[in-house]
């Protein structure tokens, strides 16, 4: 994959990127685990107040797909929270967002995909190479 994605590469695609772990104090009774990805923590501390809202790094990675990210925190926390967050853009500022942690490294879940498999059979052939050399 080319290192300058346009928005045509991200049409329905999927990507992997990080996830965190935030911990939200609802109020003095109630305390909850949520898992997004890091971007979602700014609407969160927005809802809650900052003094709530407490983040870990998690080594796990989530699945999203780019262009409906804006969509999907609009239906979940509402247009007019994630416009406060991110701004009256249609998703234009959220987006940049979500294509810079992608390309930390990341590849799209079909690339990713095919990469493992690709690995899987490069070392069962040098395995069998291996062994083939055992046996002579």
């Amino acid at each position: 994959m080319n290192n300058s994605m346009n928005h045509k590469d991200l049409i329905h695609s999927d990507f992997q990127i990080k996830e965190v772990e935030a911990v939200v104090r609802r109020d003095a009774f109630t305390t909850i685990h949520v898992y997004v990805p890091p971007y979602e923590t700014n609407i969160l501390r927005n809802l809650f107040g900052r003094e709530n809202v407490t983040v870990f790094e998690r080594p796990s990675k989530t699945i999203i797909t780019p262009e409906q990210e804006y969509d999907r925190l609009c239906a979940k926390y509402g247009h007019d929270v994630v416009a406060k967050v991110f701004g009256e853009d249609d998703g234009d500022r959220l987006m940049e967002i979500v294509e810079g942690l992608m390309k930390e490294g990341q590849l799209p879940v079909q690339e990713k995909a095919l990469e493992g498999t690709l690995e899987q059979s490069t070392s069962q052939q040098e395995s069998s190479e291996i062994k083939g050399a055992k046996k002579r």
